[in-house]
């Protein structure tokens, strides 16, 4: 196996995957031609500084090449629904009503395209991925020396369950040579080896529950496409050269030749959601660690970087972007997932945590205040090997480590430091950053945390410090002073709704600072919790007649110390369950009596009010009342108004009647 020169490493800035031209922008699109696809969004790794990955979205089997700025954003492997539009050639063939011809792979296709089917795509409903031009948009996107569709509208997309179970991963492996280029003989002899070494590699992280099976080796090809096309595409033209099936925990593997690392790059993969995902790669190399390294991203893996400071080693960041300080693609040289050389060291604590490759009893959480922690090599496989902390005001997680140059750690492609070491996260690509305790404004080697060196966080409430390291063990003493942060009420919750028996209650959340993400609620009578009371709305019961109700709404989130309030009281009346009526007759002169019906709870009181057509009647305040002259054809009803000292006054109107 040949060395690769570190200079050489060095000048490709420590890339793993040698250099990938940016996707470009797609063709010009006929105006409002559409056509809509659902499928898993993929996209590769990004192998080169500056690069951009590429996306896919795999249709029916097929891998379409597709682009747009809100693809950045989406979760890998969501299932998603995206507008897409169509190529200039497709739309001026349709309105042509011609016949498009499309080299593929497979000898070129004919599409017979009309311009019914460029209305259809142009209407307020994008074209459905069964359509003839939807058929020809694919196969143009796919054809050597084209652009990927560009995405217009990102319609939908949800997360794909993810999950790790014991698995033997399937390889079926290729020898491509890239149009243009030299073939480069490869054998089943080295195919093997490289393989099976990279198998070693992911049994020892996974306590072998992650196995990478023998290559099952396909007959070399030479692409259509050169290295600079779109990647997907060549992707899908290897999986329709070897018949090679999108199914979970397989990868197909691209051997080219060394010469592509200029323009291929040194390796390339799809990266996955869970170490049970499918995948496609290529390696430009028959060393072992390089397709470890992207088979890493066909199980999810992201790079591992390191964080370069000046003068500190920790910084603030957000949204992938940091203050004051840059990130290192492939810094962390001990991760398999950092650069590329003849070996490889075990998979740092982050990385191995997420997928459950390291044990989750191989682990201890530090919480507030000061904890010694006693930290087993990650080489040694057994005891604890990581602590984690959490900033409890941000949610920043710090994991802690020991290294030491043993094992799989005895060797790594930079000759980095052993010992322990903090690292972070990229909330963005979920890259790995390991901190540089000696902190120089420069990349170096000195990434470990001697003995007696502290650690801080960038705002100084979480220290990582080195009390004491040996071949066998190495004891650290984390500090976290971080608080949650709190909450800001601006104003208070309120119930709104009618006050009533029977009606419903809305509760407002009240405003907060900041927003919370989550509201809960307890609805009380007389202060006293209502049980099973806990949402949003509430309806009122007769065991509120007469009593004050009150909501109280809790804000939560994240890292943040959950805060309540309580609405002001609303009084829901006393209830008659009888309603009150009118006895006798309604005729001038006649006397009327009022009948209380029946109420809940007991009323100790009455008063009366009597009405003609609404208005209140001048004087008519007794229970009783003498039909006057003047109500002859009109409504006449009464108020009867319930009232017990300590309870919410109730009232109800009688049925009306007509006096003759």
């Amino acid at each position: 196996m040949r060395t690769r020169p570190l200079l050489a490493v060095l000048l490709s800035l420590g890339l793993a995957g040698g250099t990938l031209a940016a996707s470009a922008q797609a063709s010009p699109a006929a105006p409002d031609g559409r056509v809509r696809l659902t499928g898993d969004l993929v996209r590769t790794s990004v192998e080169s500084a500056g690069s951009q990955p590429s996306f896919g979205v795999l249709v029916d089997g097929r891998l379409v090449p597709v682009a747009g700025d809100e693809l950045t954003t989406t979760t890998d492997r969501a299932r998603v629904t995206v507008d897409v539009a169509v190529p200039q050639t497709v739309a001026d063939a349709a309105a042509a009503g011609r016949t498009l011809h499309v080299p593929t792979t497979k000898g070129g296709a004919r599409h017979d395209l009309h311009r019914a089917d460029l209305a259809a795509a142009a209407d307020a409903t994008p074209a459905p991925a069964d359509s003839d031009i939807a058929a020809a948009s694919i196969d143009t996107a796919l054809a050597p020396g084209s652009e990927p569709l560009e995405v217009t509208h990102l319609a939908g997309a949800t997360q794909a369950a993810a999950s790790y179970t014991p698995a033997t991963r399937a390889i079926t492996y290729v020898e491509v040579t890239p149009r243009g280029m030299t073939r480069e003989p490869v054998t089943t002899t080295s195919a093997t080896q490289q393989v099976a070494s990279a198998d070693g590699y992911w049994r020892d992280q996974s306590r072998s529950e992650i196995k990478i099976g023998a290559p099952s080796m396909r007959t070399h090809y030479t692409s259509a496409y050169s290295c600079a096309d779109d990647p997907i595409a060549r992707f899908q033209e290897a999986a329709d050269r070897v018949g090679y099936a999108f199914r979970d925990n397989s990868s197909l593997v691209l051997r080219l030749p060394r010469a592509a690392e200029a323009g291929c790059g040194y390796g390339l993969g799809i990266v996955g959601d869970s170490p049970n995902d499918w995948g496609v790669l290529h390696v430009a190399d028959s060393r072992w660690p390089v397709l470890a390294h992207e088979l890493g991203h066909n199980m999810s893996y992201g790079h591992a970087n390191s964080l370069v400071c000046s003068g500190r080693s920790d910084d603030t960041e957000r949204s992938g972007e940091w203050s004051t300080c840059r990130e290192e693609g492939y810094g962390d040289a001990l991760d398999v997932m950092g650069i590329s050389g003849d070996t490889a060291g075990m998979l740092s604590a982050p990385q191995a945590l997420a997928t459950g490759m390291l044990a989750s009893a191989a682990s201890v959480s530090v919480g507030a205040g000061t904890s010694t922690v006693t930290l087993k090599p990650v080489s040694g496989r057994a005891g604890v090997r990581a602590a984690v902390v959490t900033h409890r005001r941000t949610g920043v997680k710090y994991w802690v480590e020991y290294r030491t140059a043993a094992g799989r750690d005895a060797t790594n492609p930079t000759g980095q430091s052993t010992g322990v070491r903090v690292l972070r996260r990229n909330s963005q690509t979920g890259d790995t950053v390991l901190l540089d305790p000696t902190p120089t404004g420069a990349h170096d080697r000195s990434m470990s945390l001697a003995v007696g060196r502290t650690l801080t966080s960038s705002d100084g409430k979480i220290t990582v410090t080195t009390q004491s390291a040996s071949a066998t063990e190495a004891v650290v003493r984390i500090s976290n002073t971080s608080t949650p942060g709190t909450f800001s009420l601006v104003s208070s919750p309120r119930i709104t709704g009618t006050k009533g028996v029977g009606s419903t209650l809305t509760a407002s959340t009240g405003s907060w600072s900041p927003t919370p993400t989550s509201y809960s609620y307890q609805w009380r009578r007389n202060g006293v919790a209502i049980s099973g009371a806990t949402g949003r709305t509430y309806r009122a019961t007769t065991w509120d007649a007469g009593r004050y109700l009150t909501v109280t709404v809790t804000a939560r989130r994240s890292y943040y110390t959950s805060r309540s309030a309580t609405s002001a009281k609303v009084g829901i009346p006393i209830h008659a369950t009888t309603r009150p009526s009118i006895s006798g007759t309604p005729r001038v002169g006649r006397t009327l009596t009022v009948m209380v019906g029946s109420w809940t709870p007991k009323p100790s009181s009455y008063s009366y009010r009597w009405y003609r057509d609404g208005s209140a009647i001048s004087g008519a305040s007794a229970k009783t009342y003498t039909v006057r002259s003047a109500d002859r054809g009109h409504k006449v009803q009464a108020k009867v108004t319930a009232r017990r000292t300590g309870y919410v006054t109730g009232s109800k109107l009688t049925y009306s009647v007509v006096p003759q």
